[in-house]
């Protein structure tokens, strides 16, 4: 594979970018944090009821009602209340209704400065279950095996049409084309339908973007020694894996892709990225 010989070369690849592979530290300035306040009261939901001519099992239904529940909002009645119908919506997209329609409001139950307790109540017009057709792809070339793209997907022809597990198998391109140092890789799923059949077909269109590899690596907020866990050096491919399991060793709670964390500036005409992790925030 393209990346494996490129390993081959790191030392040289180093030089063209500009010179010896380098490693620095900076000194760490005062901390900072990012906390911010909720807008308005704590909302939660403590009814919901369905409405409809209504197919999905109740036990799955109850799943539903369940991983609504379990979550809090905040902001305003209007802003929960889309957000919870907009949850009931992706839960029975991931039944294969995934042409389903969801209406409802809500009702104060409880109320208080801090937080409120609301009911739900939604209308649902289910439409046609849907399994999968198949998914196929267009425009990738730096992975050529379709096949091993799509075991990426942890869904088989036949199955329900998820929702979710699209959305994971979205994610695990997004990585696998991370691991090779296509930053800047999107995909953009389409969708059709054979409403005869039952049948979903998904159609990801790859956007590969430019592979980059690493010009230099600096800390701020930690120690340089700590870089030593990085199995990334300056003049390899970037490799989003291998920084992802940096930042979860020493900053388990962090969100590996918040910028303010990793923040990565491109050089898109040289193909290079120089990387800064910035432990400041963690430090309190």
């Amino acid at each position: 594979m393209r990346c494996r010989l490129a390993q081959l070369v790191i030392f040289a690849t180093a030089c063209l970018l500009g010179g010896q592979p380098h490693v620095t530290a900076q000194s760490c300035p005062a901390s900072y944090s990012d906390h911010k306040e909720p807008s308005g009261p704590e909302i939660s939901i403590a009814e919901v009821t369905f409405s409809g001519a209504l197919q999905l099992e109740a036990s799955d239904q109850e799943q539903i009602v369940a991983s609504i529940k379990e979550h809090t909002y905040e902001n305003s009645l209007d802003d929960a209340t889309d957000e919870a119908l907009e949850r009931v919506r992706a839960g029975w997209q991931n039944y294969g209704y995934f042409k389903v329609q969801v209406s409802g409001d809500a009702r104060r139950l409880t109320s208080s400065p801090v937080s409120e307790r609301i009911a739900l109540n939604v209308r649902i017009d289910e439409s046609v279950q849907y399994s999968l057709g198949a998914i196929t792809f267009k425009h990738n070339k730096a992975i050529s095996n379709t096949e091993a793209l799509r075991a990426l997907f942890p869904i088989k022809d036949g199955d329900v049409f998820s929702r979710e597990k699209i959305a994971t198998g979205l994610e695990n391109l997004r990585k696998a084309y991370g691991q090779l140092g296509y930053i800047n890789f999107t995909s953009v799923p389409g969708t059709t339908f054979n409403d005869e059949k039952k049948l979903g077909f998904l159609e990801i269109d790859v956007d590969e973007g430019k592979q980059f590899y690493v010009r230099s690596i600096d800390i701020v907020g930690a120690d340089a020694q700590v870089l030593k866990d990085l199995a990334l050096i300056p003049g390899q491919i970037y490799d989003v894996r291998l920084v992802e399991l940096f930042l979860r060793k020493h900053l388990p709670e962090a969100d590996v892709n918040d910028p303010n964390i990793q923040h990565r500036l491109l050089n898109e005409r040289d193909g290079t990225v120089a990387l800064t992790f910035d432990f400041r925030s963690c430090s309190d």
